[in-house]
């Protein structure tokens, strides 16, 4: 039985609208998500959607500085590739009661320096996604590489969102008028957020919204409780600018007061501690767990990693490495990764240091399958094309907690 999914939505405004399209019947209270994080689909060889970036970029060196990163994305998808063999097994661990697929973003590789290529890589990545999950709706969330072009970084930002638009307005039967919006899947309210270039106002007054669901999710490409790592800013949502500004930024758009990105930040951190949010993000190419208390609630975030390759070719292990599992590990994990000092990075993560209860990281890449019901919201993670779970991560605290 098909009944009613309530869609909030708005594009580049904040007016709200509450439509009606597909959902799982409103009495079944438990119902699962197959979750798949970064995949960077392309294709070998690398001229098929690379060509024109290496026609432009070959004399500055800046195709020189990617030839790497897209022969080894592209070999994910290419034959003896695992990527492939992962989005089946995807397929196959999902259950009668799966309400929709979700990608946390960097659903492609990007990088085609012309529009009608990158419409093609989309299309493409689309296509793959319908085969794999069928009538089953999929909702995808926009990463940087989704919206990567060439020497400036911005993208083909308009035609994804546009693309992506009228995807999601076919899967979820209403129209979607833009990156940001949010959906009611039975008690539960989702948030879709885009972390290229973020929507306050709109996500403000989406938060604002259903304050009677059971849970809150939060989706976005990057971290919420930052990385753990020291890393830029720009990495985790609302940091910072996407982009610096010496000649790789929109300075109109993106080179505001580093005060008035941390005050949205904060904001938007406190309206989902408030809502003791759960938040699915991707971006780091690892599988990781933060928890963090504070501003009155509860920030869970699970980060899921569905790449097989490194940037450099290295094959990432699907039994997870473990690279730290305590609350203390976030900053030794940060200090180890970067040895040099920076007084603004320290002063960032020292607003969540003594609020983590809860962290991991490991190298790993699989797929994972989201368990949703009154009694908790579990995460269980596939390594690789694994069709059994090997660890499962528990997102909501204990009865207790």
């Amino acid at each position: 039985m098909m009944t009613r999914r309530e869609l909030i939505f708005a594009g580049t405004g904040s007016a709200v609208a509450l439509l009606s399209g597909w959902r799982l019947p409103s009495e079944n209270r438990a119902y699962s998500v197959p979750l798949l994080g970064d995949v960077h689909y392309d294709r070998p060889p690398i001229d098929v959607f690379h060509s024109d970036f290496r026609r432009l970029h070959d004399a500055d060196g800046m195709f020189a500085r990617y030839q790497k990163e897209f022969e080894s994305f592209s070999s994910m998808w290419g034959k003896d590739g695992r990527s492939a063999a992962l989005l089946k097994a995807s397929s196959l661990c999902r259950l009668e009661d799966s309400a929709f697929a979700l990608q946390l973003g960097d659903l492609v590789e990007g990088d085609c320096e012309s529009p009608a290529l990158h419409r093609q890589m989309l299309d493409e990545a689309f296509a793959l996604m319908k085969s794999t999950y069928g009538k089953l709706p999929f909702v995808t969330v926009a990463g940087n590489h989704d919206v990567r072009r060439g020497a400036d970084r911005l993208g083909e930002y308009d035609s994804y969102c546009k693309i992506a638009s009228d995807r999601h307005s076919k899967e979820l039967g209403v129209e979607v008028a833009g990156p940001t919006f949010a959906f009611r899947q039975g008690p539960d309210y989702w948030v879709v957020a885009d972390f290229n270039r973020p929507n306050v106002p709109l996500l403000e007054s989406l938060l604002g919204e259903c304050r009677d669901a059971r849970y809150t999710f939060f989706c976005t490409h990057g971290a919420v409780l930052t990385t753990g790592e020291r890393s830029p800013r720009r990495w985790f949502f609302l940091g910072g600018p996407q982009y610096d500004a010496k000649g790789r930024a929109n300075v109109s758009e993106f080179g505001r007061p580093q005060p008035e990105w941390d005050d949205s930040r904060r904001r938007i951190r406190r309206l989902l501690a408030e809502r003791n949010a759960i938040a699915l993000t991707g971006h780091s190419h690892r599988l990781e767990l933060r928890e963090w208390v504070g501003d009155g609630g509860r920030i869970t975030e699970f980060v899921m990693n569905s790449v097989t390759r490194t940037e450099k070719g290295v094959i990432i292990p699907e039994t997870p490495r473990v690279v730290g599992s305590r609350p203390e590990d976030f900053g030794r994990s940060r200090r180890a990764a970067n040895a040099k000092t920076n007084d603004v990075i320290e002063a960032l993560y020292a607003e969540y240091e003594p609020g983590m209860r809860r962290y991991y990281t490991a190298d790993a890449t699989g797929h994972a399958r989201l368990r949703i019901s009154d009694e908790s919201v579990v995460a269980e993670f596939f390594p690789g094309a694994a069709t059994a779970p090997a660890t499962t991560f528990k997102l909501t605290p204990g009865r207790s907690s």
